[in-house]
């Protein structure tokens, strides 16, 4: 990181204003506070303890009266004792946004994912749980970090360079080693790579079984202009444009084996990016669900059907699981998936739509749902419907706090919260929470 040292910090810069910052604690999202004049700086790129020189990407001109400004870090002049040598130079300043705790040493990252978890169910007042013994935990044998995204989007610029957009900006930006990036998808040189005209955006998938995937996303492709690079060897590979999927080697699908059990996903469809998390959270689901022998099970938001095989072994042949997913084709292929398990059945609608709908309770419930959380309406309804215990899996800690500050309102209580590094490098938190009636 640098700067022109000849700019005053405190006055305009060509590309933007630069202020000099004392970084303090974590905010949601993965940028630090900063203060400047009694205003609230979020500063992405530092860490807590540093005092940095930052830009502003916010025009003070244009919201004068804005309540918080964002910044990005440029130069570092005195470091925190969490600063390391970043994993990945392209993510630092002007760079990609996909690691942005590239510089902060791993165990530092945990401790601090922590603290931002812990501080949003205290706001969210969250009451029923210690929320002190709420720590991050590293994925099973992850022991830096690096090699563990199977799944990725490469943005296109339109010279057909592709690479990955910038934090809050559309600016495409190189590459790099790519750390992150499962060997199979690093193998593939994308960013050596200049797509065919009208590639917007790539897929890429390294999944646990077969070989890797690419889907070239454009609107407006015509499959039959694509030439496959002798390059790519045996990777399967399809387009998806505004009419759908069209395979051109392989079936646009890809298989993940967790235990004994294959599953089959759509090349563009919905599975967890860490290498180890389908089969980490699969066991911590076990763990916690505890279906009755002969119960009951719910799995809500239930994509191809991970979460719905674990019930089902729980509640044996003579017991019921409903798998109810938003999307239709990711439905379907968990019917496929699961069709020696006869005591699973698969529907396709909207979550909250159906669990009201509903008339009876049920024993137990797991839920997965995306990052805008499950909702008040939907909590208010499972503390309704379900007899005995709410296992909730989550990506998103803020939208997780509000839900279980509501669901505690209706006299649940939350029994266990268990809190996952499964996105090293980033701010992202995966989480299972354990609810049951107080």
């Amino acid at each position: 990181m640098s700067t022109d040292p000849e700019r005053d910090a405190s006055g305009p810069a060509p590309d933007g204003r630069l202020l000099t910052l004392s970084v303090g604690a974590p905010a949601a999202g993965g940028t630090f506070v900063a203060r400047h004049e009694g205003r609230v700086v979020f500063v992405r790129g530092t860490a807590p303890g540093e005092t940095v020189i930052a830009r502003l990407l916010d025009d003070p001109a244009e919201k004068p009266d804005a309540r918080f400004w964002r910044a990005e870090a440029v130069e570092v002049l005195e470091p925190g004792v969490d600063r390391v040598p970043t994993v990945w130079e392209e993510a630092s300043a002007e760079g990609i946004g996909g690691a942005e705790w590239s510089h902060i040493a791993l165990p530092a990252q945990r401790r601090i994912a922590t603290e931002v978890m812990q501080e949003l169910l205290r706001r969210a007042g969250v009451s029923s749980y210690p929320i002190e013994e709420v720590q991050v935990e590293p994925a099973t044998h992850d022991m830096d970090g690096l090699g563990w995204r199977t799944r990725m989007r490469f943005a296109v610029d339109e010279e057909g360079h592709v690479g990955m957009r910038g934090w809050r900006s559309h600016d495409v930006h190189p590459l790099g080693a790519n750390p992150l990036a499962a060997r199979a998808i690093r193998d593939l040189d994308l960013g050596s790579w200049t797509a065919p005209e009208g590639v917007e955006a790539i897929d890429a998938v390294a999944p646990s079984v077969g070989p890797a995937s690419v889907v070239l996303v454009g609107r407006d492709l015509d499959p039959a202009t694509i030439r496959v690079p002798e390059e790519w060897g045996d990777v399967d590979v399809s387009v998806r444009t505004s009419r759908g999927l069209v395979p051109l080697r392989g079936d646009g699908m890809v298989r993940e084996r967790v235990g004994d059990r294959l599953f089959a996903v759509s090349a563009t469809g919905f599975w967890q990016s860490h290498r180890r998390a389908a089969e980490l959270l699969s066991e911590a689901v076990s763990t916690a669900l505890r279906a009755p022998r002969g119960g009951s099970a719910w799995d809500l938001y239930g994509g191809v059907g991970l979460f719905a095989a674990v019930a089902a072994e729980q509640v044996g042949r003579d017991g019921t699981v409903v798998s109810v997913e938003g999307n239709r084709r990711a439905s379907q292929l968990a019917a496929e998936n699961l069709q020696d398990l006869p005591q699973v059945s698969t529907g396709t609608a909207d979550v909250t739509d159906w669990v009201r709908a509903r008339r009876g309770g049920v024993d137990v419930v797991v839920l997965d749902p995306p990052r805008n959380g499950a909702g008040l309406e939907l909590m208010d309804l499972l503390a309704a419907a379900v007899r005995q215990r709410i296992v909730y899996v989550s990506c998103e800690p803020s939208t997780l706090a509000r839900d279980l500050a509501a669901i505690e309102k209706k006299g649940w209580g939350l029994t266990e919260l268990r809190a996952f590094d499964l996105f090293p490098h980033t701010h992202h938190i995966e989480s299972v929470a354990v609810l049951e009636r107080v």
